[in-house]
């Protein structure tokens, strides 16, 4: 089991909110800087509405065929965002999550 855990594609590693699957859960690090007025906007926003560092967030549905948008829970609400919008959220995945999807991922590779 140690080697597994040692193993590098096991890591956490940080990621936007964006790249996380339903199901998956993370704690929000950061978020990015705006490079246009429109994401400065939207940065704004996602502070107001609590995407705050050390907030945990967790995907609870994707929209089907192309998964945008996705429905992100945060504390008691739930808020659904574009992955283009959810792309400025830098997270850290929550360990058990991340060690799950790594190896899911390589399961079916």
């Amino acid at each position: 089991m140690s080697a597994v855990l040692s193993d590098p594609s096991f890591q956490v590693a940080p990621s936007h909110l964006g790249n996380l699957r339903k199901g998956e859960s993370a704690v929000v690090s950061s978020l990015s800087a705006a490079l246009s007025p429109e994401q400065s906007a939207l940065r704004t926003r996602l502070l107001e509405l609590g995407f705050v560092p050390g907030e945990r967030v967790r995907i609870v549905a994707e929209s089907f065929p192309h998964r945008d948008p996705i429905a992100v829970k945060l504390g008691n609400t739930t808020f659904a965002l574009r992955r283009h919008e959810a792309a400025l959220i830098h997270v850290m995945p929550v360990d058990g999550d991340s060690l799950a999807s790594a190896a899911k991922s390589r399961r079916q590779a």
